[in-house]
């Protein structure tokens, strides 16, 4: 093993800071060159002579962590936005028992202490009873790319004048057991 005083004391905050993995795992290309292009041996050496399991593990956990508040918070946007649904509900339901009652009454205005309820003409909306007779300049139409078809057909080596593919990044895989 390293020696600790060449990176100071080792404790949790430390495994939890890349610098001082990076640092690790530098010294120790610098102490076994030689193992370095051997796969097996290099990570045997890191797992016993760096804190790098440690360091990954905690990462784990808090990729775990954040996971379930990922999950957690979209459950709670899902309830959150139901309780909104059933709030605009009863505003509509109170709205409409409040226009009935105004009605019944024959009346088109009347205050109270904290509203005042007036019934008004209403706006003329649009219903649209055959899309198809409707003149050109009536509709809209929105035009965009299809990336799956551009990318078939980049993938096939065809040409696709104004698109092309680019490199692919390097992506990690987490599984969690």
């Amino acid at each position: 093993m390293l020696p600790s005083t060449q990176f100071g004391n080792c404790d949790m905050n430390n495994r939890l800071d890349p610098i001082f993995v990076r640092a690790q795992i530098d010294a120790l290309r610098v102490a076994y060159p030689d193992i370095a292009d051997d796969e097996d041996q290099w990570l045997l050496t890191l797992e016993s002579e760096s804190e790098l399991a440690e360091f990954l593990a905690a990462v784990a956990r808090r990729y775990c962590a954040a996971e379930k508040l990922v999950e957690a918070t979209g459950d709670e946007m899902s309830d959150l936005k139901a309780r909104r649904e059933r709030f605009e509900q009863r505003c509509n339901a109170m709205r409409g028992l409040a226009h009935k009652v105004l009605d019944w009454a024959g009346l088109r205005k009347f205050e109270v202490a904290r509203a005042t309820f007036s019934i008004r003409a209403g706006v003329p909306r649009v219903l649209i009873t055959d899309e198809a007779r409707l003149p050109p300049d009536c509709i809209r139409t929105r035009t965009e790319p299809d990336k799956l078809k551009i990318k078939e057909h980049l993938a096939r080596g065809e040409p696709v004048p104004g698109a092309e593919l680019s490199n692919s990044e390097p992506v990690i895989s987490v599984r969690i057991k």
